[in-house]
This record gives C-alpha cells, structure tokens and sequence, in this order.
C-alpha cells in the first residue's frame, strides 16, 4: 500500500468516526480531494455559514445541559457534512426539542432573545431546512422517519415569537444580536476564529458524543460567546476525546482565518482552542455514579420528551 492510499484510507475512517457517513463515501471524497489526512472532515465553505452553524451548536449547549438522550450531546447522531448546506441527522425523540430550542424568541423574564437569531424553519422539496434570513446559510434536518414534521413551540407568556412575527427578515433584536456576535460578544477580536471552531463541533457529533457513551448523557454550557463546555461523570478520559478531536482536524489552521491569540494562556490537554475561542471538556470521574442513580436520571430525562 502506497503511503498516499494509506493517508486517505485514514481520512476516510476519522471522517466515518467523525460524522457516520459511511467508509466508502468517506473515501471517495478523499481521491477525490475533498478530505484529507490533515483535515478528514470537510469545513464550511463560507464565513457566514461557519457563522450559522457556530451558532447552532453555541446555542444548543445551554438549553440541553444533561438531558439528552442516548448519548445524542448537541441532539444529532450523525451529520454529512457537505460544505455549503450540511445534513444534520437528529436524535428522533429530541428533534421537536431541539428545533424549538432553536428558534429565535425573545424572553421578557430573561431579558433577552433566546435562540438563534436570524433562524427560520423551512419546508422545501420534501425536506426541513433550518435557514438564516440574513444570508444564504442554512441546513438540513434529517429524522428516521420521513413524515416527520416538527412539534412547533406553543404561546407562552412573556415570549415572543419572533422566528413568527418575522418570517422573512430580521427583526431589530436580532439584528442588534447578530452584530454583537459578530463583535465577538465584546470578548474577542477574533469571532472568525470561533465560528470556525464552533462549526467544527458541529461537524463532528460522534466523537462529540463519545462523551455521553458511559450514560447517555452529558452536562453542556457555555460561560460567554468564546467557549463551550461539556462536561461528564465518567466513562472516556476527556483527554482521550480531545486528542481524537485534534487528529480530526478541528484546531487545524486554515488561510482565511486568523487563529492567532490575543492573549496568552498554557495549552491543556483537555481544552482545545482556536483564537481566544474555546471547547472545553472535562471528565469529573465521579465517585457517586452508581448504577441505580444513573437509571432514575435516564429515565427522568426520558420523561421530559413526553
């Protein structure tokens, strides 16, 4: 075996490790030029697509925090990751869930918008589209069964339903939110730098998932704009996770996007960084995880998707 077989047929199984695509997709893409050893899985094609997405999993991480299912951490089991509109393959009891969690509302007890800014909710040619409204952005729901037609969030008081009132532009929130954003929330003055980032762990949600293998679930937050942070009670080493990640290609440069800090910080095995922009992941190996308990938190999560 030549050594550039041997570096495709490696791109093609971390692309399969990463995404579920099948091994043989995987590795056509590789001879054909579009994954490789050094980056397996493909990026977004566009800045402002990097940016939809980026928002996508930022915002996923709050809502969920350790209610997941099967071990679907973001609520997808699989995604294809095409550069310029991916298919993200849902977990079918969490995508009602999850489509409402993104959709843009805003929320007078909090104070602010909840959701995605600029998203909308999509029927065309037989598929479920989540798009942005600003842009060309967007991506496609997949769920196991074909009939499948979101759940959509009902009146609640002190919400506005903005992904409603306007279908088709931005409101002036969101609009407002959007710019923050892009300013990187006052925090980083290299919010290219994120959305790269936060694409990637879009794009890669089996080894993201690795992190829920021991239970089914895992705890998910963000502390601002720059950062995401799973974190989990046992199972996989989050150094383990974070190295696979890392051979995946989700720190990797690329020429468009300056991935250079504006601050210093000592690099950590179970943090990986791009820019001032973070995933952080952290493995508690708690000593109160016992079976009985671990059933009754699976069950209960179970339950909240009835």
């Amino acid at each position: 075996m030549s050594k550039k077989q041997s570096n495709r047929q490696r791109a093609a199984d971390m692309c399969r490790r990463a995404t579920d695509v099948g091994y043989q997709q995987c590795l056509d893409w590789a001879e054909k030029g579009r994954i490789s050893r050094r980056q397996p899985v493909p990026d977004a094609a566009a800045p402002k697509q990097r940016r939809f997405e980026a928002l996508l999993a930022h915002s996923l991480s709050e809502p969920l925090r350790d209610c997941q299912l099967d071990g679907a951490v973001l609520g997808m089991q699989g995604v294809t990751p095409d550069p310029d509109r991916p298919t993200l393959r849902l977990h079918p009891v969490m995508a009602d869930r999850i489509v409402s969690y993104l959709l843009p509302c805003f929320d007078t007890f909090f104070g602010g918008i909840r959701g995605v800014p600029g998203l909308r909710l999509q029927h065309a040619d037989g598929q479920w589209l989540l798009v942005d409204v600003s842009s060309s952005a967007a991506v496609v729901l997949e769920h196991e069964d074909p009939a499948w037609s979101p759940v959509l969030p009902e009146r609640e008081r002190g919400i506005t339903r903005i992904w409603r009132d306007a279908p088709n532009r931005l409101s002036r929130v969101e609009r407002q939110e959007i710019t923050d954003w892009d300013a990187g929330g006052g925090l980083s003055s290299r919010p290219e730098a994120r959305d790269l980032l936060f694409s990637r762990v879009l794009r890669r949600p089996l080894l993201i998932n690795a992190a829920a293998s021991a239970h089914g679930w895992a705890n998910t937050y963000n502390h601002h704009t720059d950062d995401i942070v799973v974190e989990w009670c046992c199972g996989v080493p989050a150094a383990e996770i974070a190295d696979d990640l890392r051979c995946s290609g989700i720190d990797r440069a690329v020429e468009d996007v300056d991935v250079r800090p504006t601050f210093t910080r000592d690099p950590h095995p179970e943090r990986i960084d791009l820019a001032d922009a973070s995933l952080v992941l952290h493995c508690l190996n708690a000593a109160w995880c016992k079976k009985d308990s671990v059933e009754r938190i699976a069950a209960a999560n179970r339950r909240k998707y009835q």
